[in-house]
């Protein structure tokens, strides 16, 4: 499973960073790891939600970087970079931690997205699998920071704005080079009698889903994003067994080889 990349994207509120917080914790249930949790968010709240300390992020880097590149010094600047960026590593138990942070001002996320790219793209092979937090909307796609996702998971809420976003999210990923190996859908905050109803949404929603998940409501969940309680392994009894599912859906070896089988044929 090593290098196994899955992305959370959906509109903002739907839930998107509690559930990828929750799957983190049943792939280290399940045994898998060392796990890379990848905040791309400016909103950036993954920390929060995992109960860990954020001290610098990815963003805070561009201003060092800046005075460095006006001084000679004897440390090639690329190479200084990539000491910095190591540093920003949030080191836990089972799993790393980075966060691409907010920039000040006007400037540009250009940067901050360029560095993100090719830090990633040197970190991905040393864990079993990345699991990436997006930013709310269609816009962390659009800036191509990851270019390759084995599971997108489009997370929205039982609703036609939330449905209707998933489904935008999912046809801006098709229009761009991003190779999108599987998508699954998952329908959060669902009332336990909505759950059926929720599972047949998938033709509305995207047309080349692989599977709908129905999240229950989960009051646990709910209490502990109120009052800002880390998302640990007591969390959301009521919704374990649909991140259970979820889980199972990201790693599928048969479904991540049948992809890779039918891209090579495609060429």
């Amino acid at each position: 499973m090593a290098g196994v990349t899955i992305a959370f994207s959906g509109k903002g509120g739907s839930g998107k960073t509690t559930l990828a917080a929750m799957v983190l914790r049943e792939l280290l249930r399940t045994g898998q790891a060392p796990l890379l949790a990848v905040d791309a968010d400016p909103n950036a709240t993954l920390a929060l939600a995992l109960g860990v300390p954020c001290a610098e992020t990815i963003a805070d880097l561009r201003d060092r970087m800046g005075e460095a590149a006006q001084k000679p010094g004897e440390i090639p600047k690329e190479r200084l970079m990539d000491q910095w960026l190591v540093e920003l590593l949030s080191e836990q138990k089972g799993y790393d931690l980075l966060t691409m942070g907010r920039p000040e001002g006007p400037k540009c996320y250009c940067y901050v997205n360029s560095l993100l790219r090719r830090y990633l793209s040197l970190l991905r092979t040393n864990y079993a699998c990345t699991i990436v937090d997006c930013e709310a909307g269609m816009e962390y796609l659009s800036r191509l920071t990851v270019d390759e996702i084995d599971a997108l998971v489009l997370v929205a809420e039982d609703t036609p704005v939330g449905l209707t976003t998933a489904r935008r999210i999912a046809a801006l990923a098709d229009s761009l080079p991003v190779r999108v190996r599987r998508r699954i859908v998952a329908i959060n905050k669902v009332r336990l009698a909505d759950t059926d109803r929720s599972a047949s949404q998938l033709d509305f929603v995207v047309e080349n889903a692989e599977a709908v998940v129905p999240v229950p409501f989960d009051p646990d969940l709910a209490e502990r994003s109120a009052l800002g309680t880390a998302i640990d392994d007591s969390a959301g009894p009521q919704a374990r067994p649909a991140i259970e599912q979820l889980v199972k859906l990201c790693l599928d070896p048969a479904v991540r080889l049948a992809a890779s089988a039918k891209e090579e044929n495609g060429r």
